[in-house]
């Protein structure tokens, strides 16, 4: 327990200090931090998993790359947002070099990290609609 605490601490650390290579690090160290990650997010990290399930939906409905218009439908339709093309495609440049996404025949894929965050978010957000459900 005391070690997560201190990786935790240095990672908080990182992130405060924008040591992205520290960050990553960690992460790769520590894949557990992911989902500390997934609870401590902050606005722009709610971007970020929208933009991957985003993507991850439409790479599983087109079975292609998603384009950045497909993005943004997705978004849209999927999650109520509205972004424009140029905020989405800022994002997924720093998704890009952050390694959760890859381009692809003239649009983006999930990597394994990006997957992840993907997942873990739509997963989060299917079990608190399914909370919300009045049973019968």
């Amino acid at each position: 327990m005391w070690k997560k605490r201190r990786i935790k601490k240095d990672f908080d650390t990182a992130v405060a200090e924008g040591n992205d290579a520290k960050i990553e690090q960690l992460v790769k160290e520590n894949p557990w931090l992911q989902d500390y990650v997934d609870e401590n997010g902050d606005d722009t990290d709610l971007n970020v998993k929208r933009i991957c399930a985003a993507i991850g939906i439409m790479e599983d409905e087109l079975n292609a790359p998603a384009t950045l218009d497909d993005v943004v439908s997705s978004l849209a339709q999927d999650f109520k947002v509205n972004m424009s093309q140029a905020q989405v495609e800022g994002i997924c440049l720093d998704l890009e070099n952050k390694g959760y996404i890859k381009a692809q025949d003239a649009g983006y894929v999930l990597t394994v990290e990006g997957g992840r965050v993907c997942d873990n978010y739509l997963n989060k957000q299917a079990s608190e609609m399914l909370g919300s459900i009045p049973s019968e």
